[in-house]
């Protein structure tokens, strides 16, 4: 069935991204039309609801949410009335087996801390914090690489290549260090104790060590508003603006993207097993980049190319989520507003993150402890993170059918149960050795169950890595070889989470602006100026 109207943009995908650039072009009067293959709005944001308790199982803390921050300047424009994030004063807890330190917003205790156990230490440690606070003032420079080239005129590329080499230059010094050796060499101009050198032992680059200060010295770690993350996507969904038909079709699965003359012209898709064609003037994919190439365009040698650079490139992984509604307040426990981090000491970097549930590193979030709407009274809910990948004990006990979907039976349910068990039990060791007593209930997520929602690339959480190897291959690009089919969530960009997924939004709509409604296209360029 083809939809006789005829849309000015259609957007694959209603996460941040995509409902993002679907309030935007809507307030400036294009009609858009948003296909989202799950029945409900959100994306990875959007959590869920069991027996009177809410899960948020998306984000582990903002940034960029401040009154200041570039999420906030873009949402702003939307409408004044956005959801307020909370400002978060305890941020991180490390625990290892030797020690435990708080990372608050006032990084300079963090500091003193480490000076009065490590004295030996002291001029590393002021060096390091002293490398961390010049890394954010680096940081508030970023805003003004919020836009990308594509829409810049030539002498906007040099201005913006001045600005991006003045921020990029003093960080030239920390990037080259990554991995096992390169982290040993990065750290090792700081500390020598190996007890302090073991509060990074799960970080896989120094400057993944340093940011972290740097944003704790700009106040910009928020969590999110009150009634969890799902509230910027309901809120977006209230800002696409219908009056000109303009609209959001959920449960639509979208089969291929038609093409004519090298030039997009519509769009195929299912929704209850009925097949549906609508017609637009551009396209934005916020969705996975690799299943847009691989199924939904046409073939051609570069989605071939596109291909190969996604299998090599470096990709953050998946994980293990586990949500745990607990009969008593989160306090109870020992638990606060600030993440909870928990690693092995004698666990190398890649263990760390390899998906073993004995050696991966864990965060812990204590969602009712900032927020009391999430569960009733005096109860409480627990959210257990383990980076994890696909191939774990052969896909995690799955099979894979002729539609190429992952079957999951009693096998699977035995492996993600195992699994979740060995995770309560690490975290209960360091934080609670009752806690098993207390659990009501729990749900368990795998990166079946993230690549099943979501389709990403293995379940990834946010796409591609920042980094030398992704940024050398070019992994992240907006425009491709077909006119006026534009990505538009995070793939476009390298790095994950709101603040990439809204400015991947911001360019790919000032993309089909400057086209289509150039007087809103300069309004939305000086949002970030």
């Amino acid at each position: 069935m083809t939809d006789e109207k005829e849309y000015d943009v259609i957007i694959i995908g209603a996460g941040v991204a995509g409902l993002t650039s679907a309030a935007l072009l809507t307030k400036a009067g294009l009609k858009v039309c948003v296909l989202e293959r799950h029945y409900l709005i959100g994306g990875y944001i959007q959590g869920f609801q069991r027996k009177d308790f809410n899960f948020d199982t998306a984000i582990h803390w903002l940034n960029q949410c401040g009154e200041n921050g570039t999420v906030s300047k873009l949402f702003n424009f939307i409408g004044d009335d956005y959801p307020r994030p909370q400002t978060m004063k305890m941020i991180k807890r490390h625990i290892t087996n030797n020690h435990e330190f708080v990372l608050s917003n006032q990084p300079d205790l963090l500091k003193k801390e480490l000076i009065s156990c490590y004295p030996k230490d002291q001029k590393g440690i002021e060096k390091f914090f002293k490398h961390a606070k010049k890394v954010a003032d680096i940081s508030l420079k970023f805003p003004s690489l919020f836009r990308s080239t594509e829409t810049m005129t030539f002498w906007e590329k040099v201005r913006y290549g001045i600005k991006r080499a003045s921020i990029g230059l003093p960080m030239i010094k920390h990037i080259f260090y990554s991995g096992e050796d390169g982290m040993k060499k990065g750290l090792g101009k700081y500390f020598t104790d190996p007890e302090l050198l073991e509060l990074f032992c799960a970080e896989r680059d120094l400057l993944s060590c340093l940011f972290p200060v740097a944003w704790a010295y700009n106040n910009d770690f928020q969590n999110p508003p009150i009634g969890g993350s799902q509230v910027f996507a309901a809120w977006l969904n209230k800002k696409i603006d219908t009056t000109n038909e303009s609209q959001v079709i959920l449960s639509a699965d979208v089969k291929n993207i038609v093409i004519e003359d090298n030039s997009f012209k519509s769009v195929k898709y299912t929704k209850r097993n009925k097949s549906y064609e609508l017609k637009g003037k551009y396209l934005i994919a916020a969705c996975d980049v690799s299943k847009l190439y691989k199924s939904m365009l046409p073939k051609a040698k570069q989605n071939n190319d596109i291909l190969k650079t996604l299998e090599t490139s470096e990709m953050y992984s998946s994980s293990v989520t586990v949500t745990l509604a607990l009969d008593c307040t989160v306090e109870e426990l020992g638990f606060g507003h600030e993440l909870v981090f928990i690693s092995k000491d004698n666990s190398s970097r890649d263990a760390h993150s390899s998906g073993d549930p004995h050696t991966s590193a864990i965060s812990v979030l204590a969602p009712t402890a900032r927020d009391k709407t999430m569960a009733p009274d005096g109860y409480g809910t627990l959210t257990i993170y383990v980076p994890a990948w696909m191939d774990y004990k052969n896909k995690w006990g799955t099979k894979l059918n002729d539609k190429g979907e992952y079957v999951r039976g009693e096998e699977y349910i035995k492996i993600k149960e195992e699994y979740a068990s060995i995770v309560i039990d690490r975290v209960a060791e360091k934080m609670c050795p009752d806690l098993k007593k207390h659990i009501l209930f729990q749900e368990v997520a795998t990166p079946i169950t993230y690549h099943r929602y979501s389709h990403n690339k293995d379940g990834s959480m946010m796409g591609t890595r920042p980094g030398k190897i992704n940024m050398q291959n070019k992994v992240a690009h907006y425009k491709t070889h077909f006119n006026n089919v534009i990505i538009g969530g995070h793939w476009a960009e390298l790095g994950g989470g709101i603040p990439i997924a809204t400015k991947a939004a911001f360019n790919a709509s000032l993309i089909v602006l400057k086209d289509l409604n150039p007087k809103a296209f300069n309004e939305l360029v000086n949002v970030m100026k």
